[in-house]
Parts: structure tokens; sequence; C-alpha cells
């Protein structure tokens, strides 16, 4: 899941004072900066209706269209099926794609992504809260003109396109229009694959300011959450071409150190070794770089092997708020999806929006 900044407290309680109603729309980005984009309906000509967008003007091989243009629920997206409806806006020389679904749809598809659907209900009801909740604020703060609310991606909310699971549509359905709240407003709620044992706080997480989000408090130990450890051994000279590409550090890299540690032991800062000296760089934004799967959490140790940075972690994800596998854990124990939420947003109250 993302780190995006928690929304300011007052956009946050205009969800709850504005009234948020059932069949709430939320708008989600699919994709963005794609060549070229093909849709299929019924409506559609056989082989359906292929765009691209050649200095930022959506073109068809016929005729330009203006953007953005819209279809019905319904239709095909690349071989993809698409629920709601969907528009096309150009994108510099590309296309991004967005859909609008009902908020509790969505809901359930983010659960049916984020959560095996046979996992213990009390799980994927604590995750539908989460994602609910997340989903409203950033809606809020986004604003309701906004092209989109959400991306569809590890970036935001993971968002499975297609039917979702029985399971999942079920606890989005027991769940129906909960969030959980702080002092009137619906929370950040942050959630991630692993916690490696320690989950992290949010200020730590993301330089938020003391006292900033005191339901996300972390750096406890979690015993429902495996170590899940991991292993990534990546030579010296990707580190380097990746850097370069980001145009970060242009120097080749010839160390790699942590440099500073949060609380709970995760990654703050790393120590780059240069030709042209130290060079720091936020732990976070290295991950970035080299990529989420590469280095699936900032909870490692790392040293040098021969011509290779070998960083040895644990967990998955930025560890603060809701650990899924550690509510897993919790779940077999007997705990239900209140108990679960409480453990992980301490101080936080769930409430029934519509």
């Amino acid at each position: 899941m993302a780190v995006r900044p928690p929304p300011p407290a007052a956009y946050l309680c205009a969800i709850l004072v504005s009234g948020a109603a059932a069949g709430e729309e939320i708008r989600i980005e699919l994709w963005s900066g794609h060549p070229a984009a093909r849709v299929e309906s019924a409506a559609l000509l056989a082989g359906g209706l292929r765009l691209t967008a050649p200095h930022g003007k959506l073109q068809t091989s016929q005729s330009e269209a203006p953007p953005p243009v819209s279809f019905e629920p319904g239709t095909r997206l690349d071989g993809h099926p698409i629920a709601g409806k969907l528009t096309l806006w150009a994108d510099g020389d590309g296309i991004s794609a967005v859909e609008s679904v009902d908020l509790e749809e969505y809901v359930a598809s983010v659960v049916s992504a984020e959560v095996p659907s046979t996992w213990p209900k009390a799980v994927l009801e604590a995750q539908a809260v989460a994602a609910r909740t997340f989903a409203m604020a950033q809606k809020v703060a986004q604003g309701a003109s906004a092209r989109f609310h959400l991306r569809a991606s590890v970036l935001d909310q993971v968002y499975a396109q297609g039917a979702a699971a029985a399971a999942a549509k079920e606890a989005a359905r027991s769940t129906n229009g909960e969030v959980l709240t702080f002092g009137e407003a619906p929370i950040a709620a942050y959630f991630s694959a692993s916690c490696g044992g320690r989950s992290e706080a949010a200020e730590e997480a993301f330089r938020l300011p003391a006292g900033a989000t005191p339901y996300l408090a972390g750096a406890r130990e979690d015993e429902g959450d495996p170590d899940r450890p991991w292993t990534a051994r990546i030579p010296l000279r990707e580190i380097s071409a990746a850097l370069r590409k980001a145009r970060r550090i242009l120097a080749p890299v010839s160390a790699v150190s942590v440099s500073e540690r949060t609380t709970s032991g995760r990654a703050r800062e790393i120590a780059l070794g240069t030709s042209g000296g130290t060079r720091r760089i936020g732990a976070s934004e290295l991950r970035q770089i080299l990529g989420y799967e590469t280095l699936p959490s900032l909870l490692f140790e790392v040293n040098l092997e021969k011509d290779s940075a070998v960083f040895r972690g644990r967990g998955s994800g930025h560890g603060v708020g809701l650990c899924q596998w550690g509510a897993r854990g919790r779940a077999l124990h007997g705990d239900g999806y209140r108990a679960i939420l409480a453990h992980y947003y301490p101080g936080a109250e769930i409430r029934r929006m519509y």
C-alpha cells in the first residue's frame, strides 16, 4: 500500500458532516501513460475501438476525439472487463484510464485483491473497514471534481478488475458503510502485508509532526505475524544504474550501508559510497527507485559481498497500521474484526457513514 501523507483532519471531517450515502461513487486511475488503448463493448463494432494520444489529443484510426472519452459500464479495456463507467484522458503523449465505481463494489474488489478469500472472515472484514476508510479519506482530500481519487496499485490500494470473490463481497456487505474515526474524523487507515513482527509508527515512516496520528503509534511486537524473511542480492552496477536513471546520484556506487534507523528498527536513511564522497538518500526513496518487489520492506540489514549489496530483511510493505498476516494470526486465535482493528488502530472508533 502507498505512503501518501494522511489528509488534513478538516478535510476528513467533511465526510461525516456532508453525510456520505449508500451508492457513493469513487474514481480509480487504472493506469496512465500508455501509448494506446483498445475498448470493446456491445455498442462498438467488432474488434472494438483503438485510441492513441499523439500531442496530447485522443485519436481513433478515423478521427480526433475531444478528451475525455467515456464509455458506459460493461466494456473491456485491453481485454480486461470494466464493471463501472470508463473514462480515457490524454496524458501527455499517452493515455490514462479512469473507472468510476460504487464505493462498496470498490471495497469488495480491494478486499478480493488484498486478502485470500480462504482466510478467516474477520480478516476480510477488518480489511474492508480499513479500505473503505482510506478510500473515503482520499476522495475528500482529492476533491469531488478530481480526475481520480485513488490509483489501482500498491501506490494506493490494489484494485482487482473484474468480479470480486464471494467472501470479499460478504465482508463488504457485513461492514457496509463502516469507517474508522478518531476525534470525529475518519483516520488515515494504512495497512501492509506483513510488518515482520514489529509495526512502524506513521510519524516515523512518513515524517509527520509529533502527535499527528496517535492511532498509528506502531513499534509494537505483533506475535500473529510471521517474520517472513527475504533476501535481495543487487549488483552495485544495477544500483548505480537505477539511481542514475532516476537522476538522483550520477556517480557509480561502491558501498551501501544503513546510516539511520527508526524506533522499530527500519532503515530511515542510506549512506552510499561514491567517487565523490558519501551521499545520503532516504531509505523509502531508495526502495521506490529499486522497486517495491526488489526490497519488500525497510526492515533490513545490508552488507557488501563482492560486487553486490545483499539486503536481508523481514516483512512486506511499510509496516504501518493493519498487518494482514498479523490480523490472520489474531483471527485464528479468536479475535473478531473489531478487536483486530482496535489492536492496529488504538484509540480509533468504528462509525457507520450510511
